[in-house]
């Protein structure tokens, strides 16, 4: 695409290439590097009338033991993939992301403008991505530390100016905002998954799954909001932290994750993992009906106590309508699901597991009221509630665990 007659596209209008391709299946090519290679930005961006992409019916992307293939595709290519429902990849030892704008060249005002009003992968409905070594991120790593670059410095314009030209240039947006399922397993070197820049647009995702991800520190990055209260504002004086500019709201809604219609939530085996969600994003999980955490290492907490911003918060009961199963396995430092003073409220619990957590102390400090739950699942058998559910798990001298 990047040859000879790819360069005379810039005069020409040729027919639409493969105009009814919808699977591409690409499995154990030892030598090929890309996928696809192009100055993208010269080929779909400058040129009058627009092309026609030729994999606009693109549906599925199965790339799997292709060795020496560092990133899928280029950012510019997402507005022309708008079919897209399938993205798996496996086995692919050099991957370091999905999504690399290293062959992007995003300077000019026409780049810029050709991503207003754009809607990436509406249609995307699966993303897999299986035993990837190497992969850091699912998006290009600049991305977000471009973000936090221009944030840190404290500046509230630049701060403005920056997130509305993300929101034109498509700087903000990831991958793993679109899906309605993602299942990650064996990517070692991923400390993160959901960018902070990303977090607050999960509004699609039904199913997530993470096993064996032994660097995965966050599921749900929230570095941006930790760094608010540090940062200070060089333009307005020593001492004004960015919690208190007018565009707290803006870096709030960025941060804060809408899981709105997540449903199951199942992580396994990620050993670096302190805490799942953090407490501001209970409220978007009314349609959660399955939470699975088992064989985590070193996992203290369910639901992370953050900062108070107000003493409503404290007293706040945190309400989960439609829970129906959780499952806490085999979590040797988990104290409890939430430390915090504030009651929950389970009305459609009717599994309980908390096995081989040595560590358990209470489920929440405050009260907790599980109409349709009638005994827990323990290490040692099934457990009434008579005494409730903040107890120390005494195992026994012999002991098989499932």
């Amino acid at each position: 695409m990047d040859s000879q007659s790819g360069r005379q596209l810039a005069t020409t209008q040729p027919p639409l290439l493969l105009p009814y391709l919808q699977t591409i299946h690409l499995y154990a090519l030892k030598k090929m590097r890309h996928v696809w290679k192009c100055n993208w930005n010269r080929f779909l961006i400058r040129h009058h009338p627009p092309l026609q992409f030729p994999f606009q019916n693109l549906t599925d992307i199965d790339l799997g033991a292709c060795p020496k293939i560092k990133y899928l595709f280029s950012p510019l290519m997402a507005k022309y993939l708008c079919n897209l429902k399938i993205v798996r990849i496996n086995d692919c030892d050099d991957m370091e992301e999905v999504i690399s704008r290293r062959d992007d060249e995003i300077t000019t005002s026409t780049s810029a403008s050709s991503y207003q009003d754009t809607t990436f992968f509406p249609h995307l409905d699966t993303l897999k991505l299986t035993c990837l070594p190497c992969l850091k991120s699912v998006d290009d790593e600049k991305n977000a530390w471009s973000g936090r670059n221009k944030i840190s410095s404290g500046v509230t314009n630049t701060i403005h100016d920056h997130l509305q030209r993300a929101q034109v240039t498509g700087s903000y947006w990831s991958l793993c905002q679109y899906p309605r399922n993602i299942t990650i397993y064996k990517c070692d070197a991923l400390s993160s998954l959901i960018p902070w820049y990303a977090v607050g647009q999960m509004k699609r995702l039904l199913e997530l799954e993470i096993m064996e991800c032994k660097m995965l520190k966050e599921v749900f990055e929230n570095e941006l909001v930790n760094n608010n209260t540090n940062n200070v504002d060089e333009g307005s004086g020593a001492g004004t932290s960015l919690t208190s500019l007018p565009l707290q709201n803006i870096i709030t809604t960025v941060a804060v994750p809408q899981l709105s219609n997540l449903v199951t939530v199942g992580i396994y085996e990620c050993d670096l993992l302190t805490h799942i969600f953090t407490f501001s994003t209970l409220k978007t999980l009314s349609h959660l009906k399955q939470l699975k955490v088992k064989r985590c290492k070193t996992i203290q907490v369910i639901v992370k106590e953050e900062n108070k911003t107000s003493s409503s918060s404290e007293e706040e009961d945190v309400v989960f309508p439609n829970l129906e199963t959780l499952e806490l396995d085999r979590l040797p430092n988990l104290k409890g699901f939430f430390l915090g003073m504030n009651d929950f409220r389970c009305p459609s619990l009717v599994t309980l597991m908390i096995n081989d957590c040595d560590e358990w102390e209470v489920f929440t400090s405050g009260q907790l009221e599980t109409p349709k739950l009638k005994y827990i699942h323990t290490s040692y058998g099934k457990k009434n509630l008579e005494h409730g559910f903040n107890f120390q798990v005494h195992k026994p001298f012999c002991l098989n665990c499932l």
